[in-house]
């Protein structure tokens, strides 16, 4: 079957395609009722896709099963686990043994990997979760990434986030490390410690102003 056949066979089985000479879905994926797949989307071998969700243009999607109620803006899913009502995208980078839970907002520019994400959870803007567990509740800040690899040996370590948990923007956090609940991370940190429940963690320089310092000679 090729897949303008693909693609008529699930339109007779409720699925939406808004263009069906610009989709391209392997006779092997399995979606659900009332979806709508937009142009230039490529769904690829063992997937299922469940009922109401919102498949959006210019997203690969692989070997992956998504939930009900979701939104996939220009993003790539591959060998991953979606549940239901989740925001995904634009350009989000979803790869091996991601996991997401339910209610969740993943964003612009952010890549997972070998990560579950609990429910109710945001992260929202050019993050990376690399070998994560993170809870409930949580809060990732722009530009947070775990630092999952040992440079010297190689070996992946786990970053631990639990619930309701904030972490600042531009943080690092240096695995293995588990930031208990309700902890709250400073914008800038490099964590390399384990932090407390219901602790601020500040690891960063404290700033240092040199009044004058860039003043040129003869300037008013």
């Amino acid at each position: 079957m090729n897949y303008k056949e693909t693609n008529q066979k699930l339109m007779n089985q409720g699925v939406n395609i808004i263009d069906s000479n610009h989709t391209y879905i392997d006779e092997s994926v399995i979606i659900g009722q009332n979806t709508i797949i937009y142009p230039n989307v490529s769904i690829r071998g063992n997937c299922v896709i469940g009922s109401n969700t919102i498949i959006d243009m210019n997203t690969i999607i692989i070997n992956s099963n998504i939930g009900n109620y979701n939104k996939i803006i220009s993003s790539y899913i591959e060998d991953s686990t979606i549940g239901d009502h989740n925001s995904i995208g634009p350009f989000s980078h979803l790869r091996h043994n991601t996991i997401l839970n339910n209610n969740i907002n993943i964003g612009n520019y952010v890549e997972l990997k070998n990560s579950e994400i609990k429910s109710n959870t945001k992260v929202k803007h050019l993050s990376y979760l690399g070998d994560a567990m993170v809870g409930e509740r949580v809060n990732i800040g722009c530009g947070t990434i775990t630092a999952n690899m040992n440079g010297k040996n190689h070996i992946k370590n786990k970053t631990i986030i639990c619930d309701d948990t904030y972490v600042g923007a531009n943080s690092v956090l240096v695995a293995p490390v588990i930031l208990n609940r309700n902890s709250f991370i400073a914008a800038g940190s490099v964590i390399t410690k384990d932090v407390e429940e219901d602790s601020l963690a500040i690891a960063r320089s404290r700033q240092i102003n040199k009044v004058n310092y860039n003043k040129k000679e003869g300037n008013v």
